[in-house]
């Protein structure tokens, strides 16, 4: 199961913990999703998620562990999402109703922080450790799903294209989509976008 695979890139990272950890994680990607990897800091870890930076640092060593082990606790949950999104009716609707989902969660957020992989991808590559690892880990894992269900709907006569060619494109259409959103914020222009690759694509 591909979330499965990024999450045992972090095993490494167990440590004792004395607080909820899902809520620590869950708290430290709105920081570092907000204030982007470089300004965030220990203390500003330690402040939003009401954990004292010696306990963080005792459980995480650092704020490169800390970072990592959020984004594939994100990056699991983001995978789990899209394929339960992917069993929706057929694979035409499954793909429509994967599409306006991902439409309106790059669009609601009033602070418009854009796409956390895509911004990880666009600033923390350059300066995280490991992140490429990661990185690679969450696409193989997209790629994978979208994979698995045109190959299902090629067995249920509902496709007709090359599962892994259009599953390769379309992982690239969402990371390039959630770009033109932090350039443009435009609802209509990203919705016009993913409409017309699903006229592309050979549905039966």
């Amino acid at each position: 199961m591909p979330p499965k695979t990024l999450l045992s890139l972090e095993k490494h990272m167990v440590g004792t913990r004395k607080f909820n950890e899902e809520e620590v994680l869950t708290l430290a990607i709105d920081v570092f999703w907000s204030k982007g990897y470089t300004a965030t800091t220990m203390l500003d870890l330690a402040k939003e998620t009401g954990v004292q930076r010696g306990s963080l640092y005792n459980a995480y060593q650092n704020k490169n562990t800390l970072f990592l082990k959020a984004f594939a606790y994100y990056t699991h949950g983001f995978l789990i999402s899209v394929e339960n999104q992917l069993q929706q009716g057929n694979a035409k609707q499954a793909f429509t109703h994967l599409f306006h989902t991902l439409v309106e969660r790059l669009t609601t957020d009033k602070r418009s922080k854009g796409c956390f992989s895509t911004r990880t991808m666009m600033e923390a590559s350059q300066q995280c450790p490991d992140i490429d690892s990661y990185l690679k880990c969450f696409l193989d894992g997209l790629e994978g799903i979208i994979n698995h269900r045109l190959e299902q709907a090629i067995k249920d006569g509902q496709f007709s294209g090359d599962a892994l060619s259009n599953a390769r494109y379309l992982t690239a259409l969402t990371r390039g989509i959630a770009v033109i959103e932090r350039v443009y914020d435009d609802k209509a222009r990203i919705t016009d976008i993913y409409e017309t690759a699903l006229k592309q694509m050979p549905f039966v």
